[in-house]
Parts: structure tokens; sequence; C-alpha cells
């Protein structure tokens, strides 16, 4: 299929054709971002991994080179591998006759292609779920990819996990027919969804099987003055007041940043952070508590307003410590792409938060060398 004149959305077929989307992979993943894969093989630079057997690989060609990849996997629950059945309780979904798919490893190249790639492939995606039948679209997503999915129509909907190779992440589900929850997310599969047939009354055995997913509030369909007002109640305090890095900001600048974000729930004992990750989030705690942990040693704990993951966020290396989250919890999520938006939106308003991050890091910095220097007397006494 042609997406436009200068692009081509293609399935790979030959072993030739893999080979080069394995390639690109690695080449966008392990040359370029520098990530570390459990399957990576770099004699031959190609990522891939054993799901890849079962799936349809779709891919972006653009001036005659792979510019962007995505995984497709459309089968019958039990068909399905038992760790993907585990992670994604798919126990629940284990319905006759249903066949669901996995829409996955999400890979492209911004030299190469647009910010519509993205789009573009998971509308295809979508299509080819559809097309054959599947009744829910999973996927897993990074803690600040979901929002993005959650204005596509996706819902968070179970316990999250680590992955070996990425970390912190939270299962996702699309009912390819809830039209209603896709005009109200405004989802760019919306106007292809009301082409196709879909069984309806799946989508009633979701709402009632999984009442408080689909009755969650989703921060990222909220307008500026709902998201305000809903991390206002969640803080029990307005946001420049409850979020050290907000300070000094007017309701409206603050209001504009805060739809960057992300917001996340995580259960008890969750943990968030692991140390030795690789990462570029920073984290708010909006409700709930979370503890930082250097093996059995706990380092500290936070609050409503506290912030913890701020050095990966500046610099993107790898975690120092674990955080865990001693109770349910619901955290604001900041990546680097959040402020590289913000300082081209709102330069202004970019340079305040960064202001206020120093702030907090030179409070943490002033904390860390009274305790070594206590410590020191300590001893030396």
């Amino acid at each position: 299929m042609s997406a436009s004149p200068d692009m081509d959305i293609l399935i790979a077929q030959s072993p030739e054709e893999l080979a080069e989307v394995y390639g690109f992979r690695y080449e966008v993943l392990v040359g370029q971002l520098g990530r570390t894969y459990v399957n990576a093989d770099h004699e031959n630079r190609a990522l891939s991994d054993p799901a890849d057997r079962a799936a349809m690989q779709i891919y972006m060609r653009r001036a005659g080179r792979i510019a962007a990849t995505l995984r497709v996997i459309v089968a019958p629950v039990p068909m399905l591998p038992v760790y993907m059945r585990e992670r994604f309780g798919l126990g629940a979904f284990d319905l006759e006759g249903l066949t669901v798919s996995f829409t996955d490893t999400l890979v492209v190249d911004t030299d190469r292609a647009d910010s519509r790639a993205a789009a573009i492939l998971m509308t295809a995606a979508y299509k080819i779920a559809c097309a054959r039948g599947s009744g829910f679209d999973f996927t897993n997503a990074a803690p600040g990819e979901v929002g993005v999915f959650e204005r596509l129509g996706y819902r968070s909907y179970g316990a999250n996990y680590q992955d070996a190779d990425l970390g912190f992440r939270v299962p996702m589900v699309l009912p390819t027919g809830d039209l209603e929850h896709m005009t109200a997310t405004r989802s760019p599969f919306l106007s292809l969804a009301r082409t196709m047939k879909h069984d309806r009354e799946l989508v009633n055995w979701f709402r009632r099987a999984f009442a408080e997913a689909c009755n969650s509030v989703q921060p990222a369909a909220m307008d500026e003055e709902a998201l305000w007002s809903y991390l206002t109640r969640k803080l029990n305090q307005t946001p420049h007041n409850g979020i050290p890095l907000l300070m000094a900001l007017e309701y409206r600048d603050a209001a504009r940043f805060l739809k960057l974000a992300t917001v996340v729930k995580c259960g008890a004992g969750e943990t968030i952070v692991k140390k030795g990750d690789m990462g570029n989030e920073m984290f708010v705690v909006l409700d709930g508590a979370v503890e930082v942990r250097d093996g059995d040693r706990r380092i500290a704990r936070f609050g409503k307003g506290g912030i913890f993951g701020e050095m990966a966020y500046l610099n993107t290396e790898p975690r120092t410590a674990d955080v865990v989250a001693l109770r349910p919890a619901e955290i604001l999520v900041l990546t680097q792409d959040t402020m590289t938006r913000a300082m081209t939106k709102m330069p202004d308003i970019a340079a305040r938060i960064l202001f206020n991050l120093s702030l907090i890091l030179v409070e943490r910095l002033k904390d860390t060398t009274g305790k070594y220097v206590k410590a020191s007397e300590t001893a030396a006494a």
C-alpha cells in the first residue's frame, strides 16, 4: 500500500526483507540510541526475538530505504506464548473463538521519516488486525508513552511489569470495535473503524469485565482546565503549589506544560525504576508514596509532590537505585521529549522549569553533603 507518493507501507515477506527489518532495528535501537538487548546479534548487526517467528513485520520504505517498522501478531489466545499470556493477563480474555492481536516494537528513524510515520504504521496495523478478526489489540508502553496510546483509544487495565530489555512497561488494550471510546479520545483509527465490521458484544463484555479500566480517568484526553482540576484533587492543592518544579509559574503556563506530560498508575510493590536501567524520564508523585532503595538500603521516601529520576532525565544515564511503589500510586511522567517540545513551543516556561529543577538539585546536593559531613565526623569521633 502507498501512504503518499514518496513512501510505501509494506509487509516483509522474504528472508531478505526480514533481514533488512531486523538490521534496521539494530541500526536505530542499538547503533543510534545505544540500548542493550538480550537478543541483539552484534556480529550480524541484527535485532530480533522469539516473538518475531509468529509476527508480521510492517515497514515504511522511503527513498529506497526503510524509515520505520512495526510488529503485529494476530492469533487466538491459547496459541500465544505463555510469557505473553501471563504479562498481559490474557486468562481473562480466553473467550471461546476469540482472536486477539499485539502491536509493538515501533521503530522510527527520525532522519528518514517525519512525524506521520508512527500514526501511519499504527493505522496500518489496526487495519490488518481487524481484517484478521482481532477483537482486542494489545500493546505495552513506556511510562512516557502512555498518553500517546490513550489518545489512540488504548486503556491501561492490569498490573505493570518489568521487561529485561525495556524496563518498566504498562500493558494496554484497545477493543477494536469500541467506536464510542475512539470518538471520545479522537482516535485517528476512528474513520477506518467505522468502515469495518466489529463484534459489539465483545465491547459490552469488556466494559463489564474491566469496568474499573473503562471508568478510569484518562488525563491524556482532558483539556488543560480539566487536567488542572484533576491534579489539584490528587495533590490536595494546586499543582504549582504541590509540585516544586512548577514554582513561580502562572496557572495558564503551568497548565500548558502539564499537558505535555503523562500520568501512570502503579500498584503497591511495583518497581517503577530499576537500578542499572537506562532512562530519560523524571517522575512526580501525585498520589501514594514511593521508596528509593539500593539493595536492602533504604535511601529516601517520596509522597505527594516528590520528584525522582531527575539525573537520568537530564543525562540519559543508568538509574542509580530502585524506586518501588509502597502503595497504589499515580505518577506524573516527564520525558526529555517533553522538555524538547516545551523548549520549542514555550521557551519561557521551559526555562523556568529548568531553573526550578536546578534549585531542587542544589537542595539535594546540600542534603547529601550534610549527611556525608555528619557521617565523617561521627566516624572520626
